[in-house]
């Protein structure tokens, strides 16, 4: 029988599904599934309403309250909100084992993760080669590559009536670049998503794109320093990192031919010309479009390969497996003892104190004043030299992360009106079968 196990996952932000994908809240399902019990606390919306000292007795309370034994605390990049001393607090108090779950690792490791791994008991990681650098650093770690459930993505009976297809954010990495240069030289590509002629694609009509694509591209750049990902500002090196995406997952369990960017670690799930096709640049960009549309049964091929491989590391069967070996590891007592001092650079500090001012910023036109003075009181933790190199740089990201959300909802909102339909329906390619959606 089952050892029971509550756990409680700490996620960044409650998402409404029927805008975006909430891959996050599923795999906090799964892992409350997995250990017999547990619930998720959004902690980033929570110092938004309330302020870090309140959301950090909240969590406190609830591990407490409800005999929580391992906490799993899913960062974003810029998620410095719940301070490394919290953690090693939350853990001397209550008993509970820490697991980091860290998504994105490739992006966000050298300036988040390896800091509060320190304190963690475990790490979960998308990273295949951080694996080692946490193990290097004392810190137990598995290997996690993204995980979907069948009733989520599919095959579906449909004629294959693409060419080639892009569904994600075609802003990021270079990624526009590349499908202009293939439309260059006479290739038709459909993209959907933010950035995209059609728009945000609901998660339930994706696996009907990969369908009814002859080729479904995945791109691999992490993202580049700018609003969104304001915390690279000083690790430009991530500009050259290529990292494990989730898309051939997807693509693969609804039967779909991928054709990936090369990433270093991409062969530990999927074999390079049997399972999965990989480029290198534009130019090999175009040579293998070129090849695999004029050989639909090589795609064929190694579609139905993929999918093979995809049915055996399916969520409802991989997670258990995950499960399993993550509480061996966390039962494990051979794992020794780590330095009690808590060690940060500069970067992290600047960092923290630039997601401080951005929170502030942010409680301050939602008339949060208590938080708001909260957060900035935390901002002079480091000293007055951190502060004042950090304070306005913090002011300067929020704004401009402020503007930019507004230009993209004032974009999605011209997407959904009628006008726009009814242009955009006189072009070829848009919106056939009823696949253009936006929030």
């Amino acid at each position: 029988m089952k050892q029971t196990r509550r756990i409680l996952v700490l996620n960044v932000h409650k998402k409404d599904a029927s805008t975006m994908n909430d891959f996050a809240d599923q795999n906090a399902r799964l892992l409350i599934d997995g250990f017999g019990g547990g619930r998720v606390f959004h902690f980033s919306d929570s110092t938004a309403e309330t302020g870090i000292r309140s959301t950090e007795r909240e969590i406190m309370r609830l591990v407490k309250d409800e005999g929580v034994d391992t906490v799993f605390f899913a960062p974003n990049g810029d998620s410095y909100e719940l301070s490394i001393e919290f953690f090693r607090d939350l853990r001397e108090r209550t008993g509970a084992r820490l697991v980091l779950w860290a998504l994105d690792d490739e992006m966000i490791f050298d300036v988040l993760s390896k800091y509060y791994a320190q304190v963690f008991d475990a790490v979960v990681t998308t990273d295949y080669y951080a694996c080692f650098a946490y193990r290097k650093l004392g810190v137990p770690s598995m290997y996690y590559f993204s995980s979907y459930l069948k009733k989520d993505f599919h095959p579906v009976e449909i004629k294959k009536d693409i060419d080639v297809s892009f569904v994600g954010d075609c802003a990021k990495g270079g990624r526009a670049a590349c499908i202009e240069y293939l439309r260059k030289y006479g290739i038709s590509v459909e993209t959907f998503g933010d950035g995209s002629e059609n728009g945000f694609v609901k998660k339930e009509d994706i696996p009907s794109i990969f369908s009814r694509s002859k080729i479904n591209l995945n791109f691999t750049k992490v993202d580049s320093a700018g609003p969104l990902a304001w915390f690279l500002g000083e690790n430009s090196l991530t500009n050259i990192v290529r990292q494990n995406k989730g898309r051939p997952m997807e693509i693969a369990l609804t039967r779909s031919f991928c054709l990936s960017e090369h990433s270093p670690s991409l062969g530990e799930t999927f074999v390079p010309g049997k399972e999965i096709g990989v480029f290198y640049d534009e130019r090999s960009l175009l040579e293998k479009v070129r090849h695999y549309l004029a050989n639909d049964s090589l795609r064929t091929r190694i579609a139905e390969a993929a999918f093979s491989k995809a049915l055996t590391l399916e969520a409802e069967v991989f997670f258990p497996r995950l499960v399993e070996e993550l509480l061996i590891l966390l039962d494990s007592s051979s794992h020794p003892q780590r330095d009690t001092v808590i060690h940060r650079d500069a970067v992290f500090k600047k960092n923290h104190v630039i997601r401080l001012a951005i929170l502030m910023l942010f409680q301050l036109s939602k008339l949060k004043l208590a938080p708001a003075f909260g957060s900035f009181a935390n901002m002079f933790q480091y000293g007055p030299a951190i502060f004042l190199s950090a304070f306005s740089q913090g002011l300067s990201i929020g704004c401009r992360k402020a503007l930019n959300k507004k230009r993209r909802k004032d974009a999605k909102d011209e997407a959904q009106s009628p006008l726009h339909s009814l242009d955009n329906a006189a072009l070829p390619g848009r919106g056939r079968s009823g696949l253009r959606h936006n929030p």
